[in-house]
C-alpha cells in the first residue's frame, strides 16, 4: 500500500486544494457516513494505520464533533445533510473557524454521488477541498491522508 503513486486525481477522485499539516500530534480524521457500518470500517481501518478516526452518521453530530474535537481532515458523504446545496460543507468550515484559525487548515473531502447529482463544480464550489465517488476505495482515502500528514 505504501508504494502507491501520489496523484490525486483520478476519473473518480480527486483533490484540488492540496493542502499539508506536519503535526507532531494526533492525526484526527472524522467520516461523516450515512451508512453507518461503512463509516466505521473506514475508521477502523484507519485507526490500524496510526489516525485516531471517528465516524457519525448525521449532520447534527458532524457539526458538534468538529467543533469540539478539531479533526484536521473531514470526509463527508454528500447524502448527509441538504443535498442540494451542500450547506453542511460551509458549516463544517464555520465550526472548525470558531476561533479563526483553522478555517483554512481543515481538509474536507466530499464522498459524492454519481458526476450528475454532485458535479466536480458544485462541489467545489460548496468548499470541498476534493471528492471521491462512491464507493470510494480505502487505499485512496489512505493516500490522501498520507499526502495530508507530512512527516
Amino acid at each position: 500500500m505504501d508504494k502507491r503513486s501520489h496523484d490525486m486525481r483520478t476519473e473518480r477522485c480527486e483533490i484540488w486544494n492540496s493542502r499539508t499539516a506536519a503535526l507532531a500530534g494526533p492525526r484526527r480524521v472524522l467520516i461523516v457516513h450515512s451508512e453507518s457500518s461503512v463509516g466505521e470500517s473506514f475508521a477502523l481501518l484507519l485507526a490500524m494505520r496510526g489516525f485516531e478516526a471517528v465516524q457519525v452518521g448525521d449532520a447534527r453530530r458532524a457539526l458538534q464533533m468538529a467543533a469540539r474535537w478539531r479533526p484536521q481532515v473531514l470526509f463527508v458523504d454528500t447524502l448527509i445533510g441538504d443535498t442540494r446545496d451542500h450547506a453542511l460543507a460551509r458549516q463544517l468550515r464555520e465550526a472548525l473557524a470558531q476561533d479563526g484559525s483553522e478555517v483554512d487548515a481543515a481538509l474536507l473531502v466530499a464522498l459524492a454521488a454519481d458526476a450528475r447529482r454532485d458535479p466536480r463544480d458544485v462541489l467545489y464550489e460548496a468548499g470541498y477541498d476534493g471528492f471521491c465517488r462512491r464507493p470510494c476505495p480505502v487505499w485512496w482515502i489512505y493516500d490522501v491522508l498520507k499526502c495530508f500528514y507530512t512527516p
